[in-house]
């Protein structure tokens, strides 16, 4: 009887491998040889799930991404305001060597978007969806005066998001600077200055 392979689960297989490649050895190491060689699979056997190197990479992306958008999900259940919104930064974070990992690869896949147009729109997309959870938890914290009214919401949404994507640069250029004590540290104080003040009037 012939052995029924479940297609999808070897596609994120393959995926997986190519990310584990690129957290190890870079993205310049990630080719397809390499790639098969991780996923214990023959290099001829790619062809019927990825035709090229494009294809992998974008299906490496947007199991990441898949993954990410799952353990928000899983952090911020029924919370709201700034609790959620420190919940998804915290996900999103480099912390620990996991963090470090996901760093590397995020980076690989930045600079990848910034010469691929179509990547780009892709990768973009995810990037436009996170900007919208942290503007829809601002919202419920100034909603329930969590937030002072004077805070641009706006420009307290840039802050957080410039934060969460520059700390991973950081991480890997000047880890002494971007230890998780320090993160968290700068996380807290940026969520601090944004609290109402007690007695604020709304």
């Amino acid at each position: 009887m012939p052995r029924i392979v479940d297609h999808d689960a070897r596609r994120d297989e393959i995926a997986s491998a190519a990310w584990k490649v690129i957290a190890r050895d870079g993205f310049e190491r990630l080719t397809m040889r390499n790639i098969a060689a991780e996923a214990g699979y023959a290099h001829s056997a790619f062809a019927r799930y990825f035709p090229d190197k494009e294809s992998l990479l974008l299906a490496a992306f947007l199991r990441t991404r898949s993954e990410a958008d799952a353990a928000i999900a899983a952090a911020t259940a029924e919370q709201r305001g700034l609790a959620a919104l420190r919940a998804m930064c915290l996900v999103v974070l480099p912390l620990g060597d996991a963090g470090t990992q996901h760093a590397r690869v995020a980076l690989a896949f930045w600079n990848h978007a910034a010469q691929d147009p179509a990547f780009w729109v892709t990768q973009r997309e995810h990037a436009v969806q996170w900007r919208a959870r942290i503007t829809q938890f601002l919202a419920e914290a100034a909603e329930d005066g969590e937030v002072s009214p004077e805070t641009n919401l706006v420009t307290a949404s840039d802050e957080i998001a410039a934060a969460n994507m520059g700390w991973q640069t950081i991480r890997l250029l000047m880890p002494e600077f971007a230890t998780d004590e320090r993160m968290i540290a700068a996380l807290d104080a940026l969520l601090m200055s944004l609290r109402a003040q007690p007695g604020t009037v709304r």
